[in-house]
């Protein structure tokens, strides 16, 4: 069988199963999946003719290309997934005096009501009278305390990824070789 052929049922195969799964509907591990071994089995099939078995090339290509591509993959879908749970948590609303009694009533320890205060990066500017509620409404005093330094924190500031253009650098060429030709005339030999 021709290269060619070789070459065309791959990447036929390939389209086909993009457009059968849909583009959209793949995540990142998938896509790399797909791409690497269609890439990996054209380099194969290409390195594999010159040794007589283009088949065996087409092969051994799209196994290796799919692995590294879907481990490219897999890390920017690992990455994904941090950034959106980086900014959900970002976006949580901060926790009311209602929902700190709330807490307190059900039976929380102070330790998972703090760590709520701080995961919800709630800011609290509490008064006499705030304070004096919370203790009546049975809130104790670790958490009291912790709601009292949120006054004095910084505000958390959520950084998104800006996408930017590849940077290209080209080398200017080196600068052309100087070539000459050399004559003598003169007595050699006596």
């Amino acid at each position: 069988m021709d290269l060619r052929k070789h070459v065309g049922s791959v990447l036929t195969g390939l389209v086909s199963l993009l457009v059968a799964g849909g583009c959209e509907s793949l995540n990142n591990t998938d896509r790399g999946i797909l791409t690497g071994a269609g890439l990996g089995a054209v380099a194969g099939g290409l390195v594999g003719a010159a040794a007589g078995r283009p088949a065996a090339g087409a092969a051994i290509g799209a196994g290796l290309g799919g692995i590294a591509g879907g481990a490219t993959g897999a890390a920017i879908d690992n990455s994904e997934r941090r950034i959106q749970a980086q900014m959900a948590a970002a976006q949580r609303p901060p926790l009311s005096l209602q929902e700190v009694v709330e807490l307190t009533t059900s039976g929380a320890s102070d330790a998972v009501i703090i760590n709520q205060i701080r995961n919800s990066g709630s800011v609290y500017q509490l008064t006499a009278q705030d304070i004096i509620w919370l203790q009546n409404s049975g809130v104790r005093e670790p958490v009291i305390r912790e709601m009292q330094a949120t006054a004095y924190r910084p505000v958390r500031q959520v950084y998104t990824a800006v996408p930017v253009s590849p940077v290209y650098v080209v080398s200017p060429p080196p600068p052309p070789v100087g070539v000459g030709v050399g004559f003598h005339f003169g007595r050699c030999c006596r």
